[in-house]
């Protein structure tokens, strides 16, 4: 199978995408390539990019960007020392890679959304808004619930704004960067105790829930959204006739302990 027809693939399922302005498309290879076996992840970093080469695949197919903006614009990261590398490292080893990230966010069942919600076990739907869906879930501390997120998500830490006692009986989840002061006030007008998201502004979002005495738990980008690039990889192994990997995106952060 070439590498167009894996492209085409996700053309054909969704079209909507391709008509208008969008980031999905090759970021780096050639489309007549033969590929064997596919790599899927959250993001092309070199650690998951070495990790692909090493289990033998010819493609990898991103969420995130390659080359450190939305677009994959290289023209101003010539002399760049860490685009050099990748480049280089791509190029060397002969990897395509094929960006699939407006096509995928809220695809139904599979998607990043839908994904995000069925790992943390969210199934009763409240309401929702463009970027934002809000769940009705058993009653809960805010802590206990970060505690279970923590642990259904196995996080490495987890962190949130609000009052550990607080009861939660909804929740809003808005993945990757929507974490925002409008999008936790979407959550809000569907009853929305506390809003999980990947990531946040501190100065704005957080402090707003502070004093709106709303919870707020950004996961980490990465850490939202690999449940459905893991789902990506199962959807992909029935419907091609290709060798799937899928190769978990692990958050960047380390997370130390203090000294007594």
């Amino acid at each position: 199978m070439k590498a167009s027809e894996v492209a085409q693939f996700f053309q054909d399922m969704t079209p909507e995408i391709y008509k208008k302005e969008t980031c999905d498309g090759f970021k780096f290879g050639n489309g007549d390539q033969e590929v064997k076996k596919l790599a899927v992840t959250w993001m092309a970093t070199m650690g998951v990019l070495n990790e692909a080469y090493r289990r033998g695949c010819d493609m990898v197919i991103t969420h995130e960007p390659t080359f450190y903006n939305h677009w994959d614009h290289t023209s101003d990261l010539k002399d760049d020392p860490a685009y050099q590398i990748k480049e280089e490292f791509l190029r060397e080893h002969n990897l395509v890679v094929y960006r699939v990230h407006d096509g995928w966010d809220f695809y139904p069942e599979y998607g990043i959304l839908d994904s995000l919600a069925k790992e943390l076990g969210f199934r009763r739907i409240a309401g929702e808004s463009k970027w934002i869906r809000v769940y009705v879930i058993p009653t809960i501390t805010l802590d206990r619930l970060a505690l279970d997120v923590q642990n259904k998500l196995s996080l490495k830490g987890i962190r949130y704004v609000g009052d550990p006692d607080q009861e939660i009986t909804r929740v809003g989840v808005g993945v990757g960067a929507l974490g925002m002061l409008n999008n936790l006030k979407d959550a809000m007008q569907f009853g929305a105790d506390c809003l999980i998201c990947g990531e946040t502004v501190e100065w704005w979002t957080a402090r707003y829930a502070e004093d709106a005495n709303v919870g707020l738990m950004p996961l980490g980008h990465s850490n939202s959204e690999n449940p459905g690039m893991k789902s990506m990889a199962a959807f992909l192994r029935e419907k091609l006739p290709l060798e799937i990997e899928y190769i978990q995106t692990p958050d960047p952060f380390v997370y130390r302990k203090g000294e007594k």
